[in-house]
């Protein structure tokens, strides 16, 4: 690299100044580094860096820039403890509610905390014969020349009794100072205008505490990061770290912050991980005090727009563009850009702000694009959305469902997570024809959810049994779906729960791929003989109901034929209906005619439109489309004779609950409040059948809350499930349940 001037001065000692430094070494006599805070001799959070204490991720094109600056550091950070992992083999990873398909990704990349990351970067720069960093002195402004054309020199003053403000003469100035840089206002006393800014406010806030958790309680992950999806605007990031520790990072937008006692913040936290997740933090020993940060808004500078910017300031880092920490991109952008600073400086002096602002801003358009895209697909995130962003989240959307499945749209995707490729990448036509066709390819990867699916022959009759979990257990949590079904919709939770106990789901007759015997009596009791009848063919002694819709008078009339195998029962909008009255859709069901009427001219839109009615938020298109594939004539005439079938569903449920009572079984009773069909009111109904039932009223659910509020479900499920049922410890824990 030729030589570029005598003397370059970076202002500020975080990642982006240390980098700089280490790109200026080459090509400067001098390099002096400018930092106000005081700086530890070795590895140790600074007060500087508040987000320092939580989950930092080092992008895999970070960690390789970084080796390029500084070669031998990946090996140095090992040594140290840093911790590597393999993308979607040991990281898993949830974005727009769908787990990544587990994949190759391609190359291990580092896990530690940032002041490991930082200690080791200082000391390798400090190492450069030619750079020298001074702490505890404060930058006051820039010098320039008469005209202002070019800054020469910036005005310090050290933190020491009896100091006094000096000017240090530079060739060169990189602000490094973070997002709040004062570079504007000094710009504005050498006779410049401040650059344009690009806000995007989003309130963020996290909160993170160290943790010990119990050998092996997440199997081979080493990462688990879920983002905010619409609906749940919270993250979670866990990351094992240097020195056997993980480090737990929760987040939340628009004023839904984490707290920072640690009682509620493991319950906020519950709303977030998926029940193993939830499990081993719960059992977790924190190791030290929760620290908050609070993110206002993503910020960018648009210095290689200024018409008439002085030459001999670069901007790098914060400085240049802020982004949203939850997407990790910080570090990795500003060791880029520390890059395209040696690349710039190595091509010649003159031209050199165009050339590395030039290249800074491409590096910031795809980190930008990606950051300020996801934000805005939540809902609680104001900004304007143009035609190109809803265009561009919907295709993204639709890739991240698909990738749930598909291993190559999966490592295309953390591939430009990761900046190792750009954005436009998920655009190439071989990508998007799997987009486009992603939906095809679920059932291709059901082996990889541990969701066991097999055909059960019942004399005449025959189901398709969904299962996970210890296969011969006698005990089982076994799930029964209702109208429309079929049993499929339960796999999210048949994943989760058949991680520690055998999770059981089978369709009945009339609904999904069962096949009912000829002259089949659609009637509650029925139904409940054929559970009793299915049971008994899987071995099953002593079950824990979790039931919905039908799923609850079938399963509960069931229990009371046979109470001595009913161990606890939990109910979503279901359950004995004493008091019940039906609402208009039944009243037409039940009407001769009318019914068949409507049956025979339900379109995918018009059904799409009745499973919309009353919720809060839409449901997942892919288990509206589940649901629709399994909605045929044989299931419509089931439906209509079911309902016909039925007279005072009132009374009915209240011989019911007088058969239950006396048992007493645990009962978990979640309700969706705007349940159009089933009404809230009917929830406190169930302690008639189950006395000490715990009921909670969903506020944002409506008659699907295993649909529209499935986190939810799964975390409450999980916690009564591991109060009441006995674990299968042999069984080990699935490392990547199914997406819920």
């Amino acid at each position: 690299m030729g030589r570029a001037g005598e003397r370059a001065v970076v202002l500020g000692a975080g990642m982006g100044g240390l980098l700089a430094a280490g790109a200026l070494a080459g090509a400067f006599d001098r390099v002096t580094v400018i930092e106000r805070d005081a700086l530890p001799a070795g590895v140790a959070p600074r007060r500087a860096i508040p987000q320092g204490q939580h989950v930092h991720a080092l992008l895999p094109a970070g960690q390789a820039s970084l080796e390029q600056l500084l070669p031998g550091l990946t090996d140095e950070l090992l040594a140290a403890g840093a911790i590597g992992h393999r993308p979607l083999q040991e990281l898993r990873f949830m974005i727009g509610g769908h787990w990544l398909a587990r994949a190759d990704g391609g190359r291990d990349v580092l896990l530690a905390s940032r002041p490991l990351l930082e200690g080791h970067v200082r000391r390798r720069v400090r190492a450069l014969e030619n750079v020298t960093i001074i702490d505890r002195c404060d930058a006051l402004g820039l010098t320039g020349t008469a005209g202002g054309d070019r800054v020469t020199g910036v005005q310090v003053l050290r933190r020491e009794p009896g100091s006094a403000a000096e000017t240090l003469p530079a060739d060169l100035v990189v602000a490094a100072s973070g997002r709040g840089a004062r570079v504007g206002a000094w710009l504005e006393a050498l006779g410049h205008r401040r650059p344009a800014e690009e806000r995007l406010p989003v309130d963020f806030a996290y909160a993170s505490v160290a943790l010990e958790l119990p050998e092996g309680a997440l199997g081979a992950d080493k990462f688990v990061l879920i983002g905010a999806r619409p609906g749940l605007a919270r993250t979670l990031a866990l990351a094992a770290q240097e020195g056997g520790r993980w480090l737990l990072t929760v987040g939340g937008y628009a004023g839904d912050h984490p707290p920072s006692d640690r009682e509620r913040l493991l319950a906020f936290a519950a709303t977030v991980a998926p029940p193993d997740v939830a499990h081993a933090i719960a059992r977790a020993t924190p190791l030290g005090d929760i620290a908050a940060y609070r993110f206002a808004a993503n910020q960018r500078r648009f210095y290689e727009r200024m018409a008439n910017r002085p030459r001999a300031l670069l901007p790098i880092g914060d400085a240049l563009c802020a982004f949203n920490p939850i997407y990790g991109q910080g570090m990795t952008v500003a060791a880029r850009e520390a890059l395209a600073l040696r690349d710039a400086l190595r091509a010649g002096h003159d031209g050199l702000e165009r050339r590395y602002l030039q290249a800074a801003a491409t590096i910031v358009d795809d980190a930008w694009r990606l950051a300020a895209g996801a934000d805005l697909a939540q809902p609680a995130v104001s900004g304007r959305r143009p035609l190109p962003v809803r265009l561009t989240n919907g295709y993204l959307g639709r890739l991240q469902a698909a990738a749930a499945h598909d291993e190559t749209l999966a490592i295309a995707f953390i591939r430009v997570c990761g900046m190792l490729d750009r954005p436009q990448a998920l655009l190439r036509p071989a990508l998007a024809a799997r987009v486009l066709r992603g939906a095809r390819g679920r059932a291709r990867s059901e082996h990889g959810t541990g969701v066991r699916r097999r055909e059960l022959q019942l004399g005449a009759a025959s189901t398709v049994v969904r299962e996970a979990g210890p296969p011969n257990a006698r005990e089982a949590v076994v799930f029964l779906h209702g109208n429309p079904g079929p049993a499929a919709e339960w796999e999210p939770l048949l994943a989760t729960v058949g991680a520690r106990w055998r999770a059981v789901a089978f369709d009945q007759p009339g609904f999904g791929d069962a096949v009912a015997p000829t002259g089949f009596p659609q009637t509650v009791e029925a139904h409940a003989a054929f559970i009793g009848h299915t049971l008994d063919t899987l071995g099953i002694e002593r079950v824990h109901l979790v039931a919905h819709d039908l799923g609850g008078p079938w399963g509960l009339r069931w229990a009371a034929d046979d109470p001595g195998r009913l161990a606890s029962a939990t109910l979503l909008n279901t359950g004995v209906l004493p008091g019940y009255r039906w609402h208009a859709l039944a009243r037409l069901w039940r009407t001769p005619r009318a019914g068949e009427l409507f049956m025979a001219t339900t379109t995918r839109a018009g059904f799409g439109l009745l499973l919309r009615r009353g919720q809060p938020q839409p449901l997942p298109r892919a288990a509206v489309d589940r649901m629709y594939a399994g909605f045929g004539a044989r299931t419509r005439r089931a439906v209509l004779e079911l309902y016909r079938s039925m007279s005072d569903v009132g009374a009915e449920g209240e011989r019911l609950a007088q058969a239950l009572r006396p048992l007493d079984r645990p009962a978990l009773v979640l309700w969706g409040r705007h349940d159009p069909y089933v009404g809230v009111e009917l929830a406190d109904r169930q302690r008639r059948a189950f006395p000490h039932a715990d009921v909670r009223v969903l506020d944002r659910s409506g008659h699907w809350p295993h649909l529209d509020a499935s986190d939810t479900v799964a975390a409450a499920l999980i916690d009564f499930l591991a109060r009441h049922a006995t674990p299968h410890e042999r069984h080990r824990p699935e490392p990547h349940p199914l997406p819920l």
